[in-house]
């Protein structure tokens, strides 16, 4: 008796099978969380919507699907820094700055610093100014600076 699936069949079979299970494990990786290379970086500044952010449990982003999942709205961002997470809302994008990474330290120069503030009024418009500012690289989050004393940023992840 003949088998009644071809050689080529079975093959083609194998080969879809084989992309999915790749493709879900792809998907599935847990992610590392963004982090600055030491040295210097440009990244874009977004102000944080105080009034909008809601707390959220940490570790939302670990293990296998994490990343598909969110404690968070569609329009807000999770973020995990200093020991605590929050779902944040932010605004338009105010510009983008120069900062040095040194391990787990994000330091800002003096002129991105005249230009958090800067930005900070002029995004204000007679209503008090924002407090925090996300930094974002590569689309990723990877530090948060607070406007009254932007020296430094508190890493994010």
């Amino acid at each position: 008796m003949k088998s009644r699936l071809s050689p080529i069949l079975i093959w083609g079979i194998t080969a879809v099978t084989g992309l999915v299970a790749a493709f879900v494990l792809w998907l599935g990786w847990p992610a590392g969380a963004a982090e600055l290379p030491t040295g210097t970086s440009q990244v874009e500044v977004q102000f944080i919507e105080d009034e909008l952010t809601t707390s959220a449990p940490t570790g939302q982003k670990d293990g296998w699907f994490g990343g598909l999942s969110s404690p968070c709205d569609f329009d807000s961002w999770y973020v995990e820094y200093a020991g605590k997470a929050e779902c944040v809302t932010i605004g338009e994008r105010a510009g983008t700055i120069t900062v040095t990474s040194t391990g787990k330290r994000i330091e800002l120069p003096a002129d991105a610093r005249k230009s958090i503030t800067a930005w900070a009024v002029a995004e204000a418009a007679g209503t008090p100014p924002p407090a925090r500012a996300l930094l974002v690289r590569d689309g990723e989050p990877v530090g948060i600076v607070a406007v009254a004393d932007p020296a430094t940023a508190t890493p994010v992840g």
